[in-house]
């Protein structure tokens, strides 16, 4: 059976209400959702896949009114869409009147963001009603031919965890959906339009829920639609975490960017939020805690996993927020949740590497008079260490190939000790911009930039470098740059990487 577009409301046959009732559902541990897609070269919108909880749908999926398959959008539901229907702008030329005064193009700005007109073929995920994550499919699925389409469901504690295939090829793995309660699914399928087809779902299931996965977080409110201005743009707090579990297995930080009596800021600005740790005889070091770049004109929130840095979140803590806002701001809000349980890995300690604005393209100040390498002491009882860097490049023309925010730029994190080397290069670079769930945005929301998106957090690259390290003894821990000269030097800002650098030693879980 084949399922085309469906505008109205309709409802899957279900068990009748009284029975749903009567009955308590067994909550798999893992569902698993198959079907077949066909979609033209050209032409279609796209199709959806939704797993919907039979709890709220008792009679099966209502469609909201404004639901499209392509966005499927609906609460109480985890879905995923091929959309195939994301054109690039018309409007893209810079052009100068008789006056000499330059025309921005609207095609910079408008909702059409396939800028660099990429393959049409994207993959989203979509939970509770809101996108969360959107990427390039990197298997063709335009064939005009049948394409199998499976999606796996995995509750642990304080998210799902979700694989999908497409054409028997791993696509997305073990993406998390932080803050997912499990419930029992049923499964739903439509078109976007007439043009794409997509064979009822085959819905399996094996496992049950253990009971500790149902139980609510422990919330620590840091801050509560607090109005961030220009006139108060650093704003403190005390945060109590004496009533945290013993033993923490997951923390979700949320962050919500809302609109003030006054409007949302226009601009991208960089924003953190920090916790400051107390030291002995010093006085308290400064960490971030979460990284984001507000959106422009818009408001949104995200959640992230911050559960490498639960040795910070001890007793009584202060946190601060500071974005970059020099007029109108946000009400900003952020919590985190704490889940009881067994870590995985149970982080220790913390340790600062680096911080900072870092100048590139400067002889007279390098990047390495600020990346020193650090010799780190490692605790007698780690079994692991993880490096987490959160990077982001500012800055732009007339500095020299439009850097820092434009421009991408290799770097090499390195770490050694008398047993064993490591080095791994990456590229500070995002060509998913476009894609970023916060869209479309009322400014260049859409252009590939140096490790970060308008209306996005900004998430660490993390490097693994267990194998370096010995218990007891020391590791010495390196960050470079690729080279790059700026001949704009002085001309307008300096470009720089924003750069913060911490690792964080682990052990196994008792």
């Amino acid at each position: 059976m084949t399922i085309r577009a469906h505008l109205a409301v309709t409802l899957l046959a279900a068990p009748s209400l009284a029975l749903a009732q009567a009955e308590q559902p067994r909550i798999p541990d893992t569902v698993r959702v198959t079907t077949t897609v066909t979609l033209p070269e050209s032409g279609a919108k796209g199709v959806g896949l939704v797993l919907f909880d039979r709890s709220e749908y008792p009679r099966g999926l209502i469609i909201p009114d404004a639901f499209q398959w392509d966005e499927p959008n609906a609460p109480y539901t985890v879905a995923i869409a091929l959309d195939t229907h994301n054109p690039p702008p018309t409007d893209t030329e810079v052009t100068t009147d008789a006056e000499g005064n330059t025309r921005y193009p609207m095609g910079w700005f408008d909702e059409h963001g396939n800028w660099y007109n990429r393959p049409q073929r994207e993959l989203s995920v979509h939970v509770n009603g809101t996108e969360i994550h959107n990427m390039l499919c990197p298997i063709e699925y335009r064939t005009g031919k049948p394409v199998e389409v499976s999606a796996e469901l995995r509750f642990v504690l304080g998210a799902g965890l979700l694989d999908v295939t497409v054409a028997g090829e791993i696509v997305i793995d073990d993406l998390p959906l932080l803050g997912l309660r499990p419930f029992d699914a049923g499964a739903r399928a439509g078109s976007a339009d007439d043009l794409g087809t997509i064979a009822e779902p085959t819905l399996a299931s094996s496992g049950a829920i253990d009971g500790s996965l149902m139980a609510r977080p422990v919330r620590v409110s840091v801050f509560t639609d607090y109005f961030v201005h220009a006139g108060d743009r650093t704003p403190r707090t005390q945060a109590d975490f004496s009533a945290i579990p013993d033993r923490v297995a997951r923390v979700v930080a949320t962050l919500t960017l809302a609109e003030p009596e006054v409007g949302y800021d226009h601009w991208d600005k960089k924003g953190v939020i920090y916790i400051w740790d107390p030291r002995e005889n010093a006085e308290p070091e400064r960490f971030e805690l979460l990284r984001f770049i507000t959106p422009f004109r818009k408001g949104w929130t995200w959640k992230a996993d911050v559960t490498h840095l639960l040795p910070l979140l001890r007793d009584q803590r202060t946190l601060g927020i500071d974005i970059g806002t020099y007029m109108k701001g946000w009400l900003v809000s952020f919590d985190l949740d704490f889940y009881e349980g067994d870590p995985e890995l149970e982080p220790l300690k913390v340790v600062k590497l680096w911080s900072g604005d870092v100048e590139i393209g400067n002889p007279d100040n390098p990047p390495s008079n600020t990346f020193v390498d650090r010799t780190v002491p490692v605790p007698a009882d780690a079994t692991h260490a993880h490096v987490y860097t959160t990077a982001t490049g500012h800055g732009m023309s007339p500095n020299t190939d439009n850097a820092g925010e434009f421009m991408p730029l290799g770097r090499t994190l390195t770490a050694r000790s008398e047993s064993c080397d490591l080095s791994v290069h990456n590229t500070l670079w995002n060509e998913d911009v476009y894609l970023n769930p916060c869209r479309p945005q009322r400014g260049t929301w859409k252009f590939d930039r140096a490790g970060w998106a308008p209306g996005s957090l900004v998430l660490p690259w993390r490097v693994d470098v267990t194998e370096v390290m010995t218990p007891g003894s020391t590791m010495t821990i390196g960050y470079a740059l690729d080279d790059y000269l700026n001949e704009g030097r002085g001309q307008t800002w300096a470009p720089h990487h924003w750069t913060e650098s911490v690792v964080v030693f682990f052990r196994d879980a008792k």
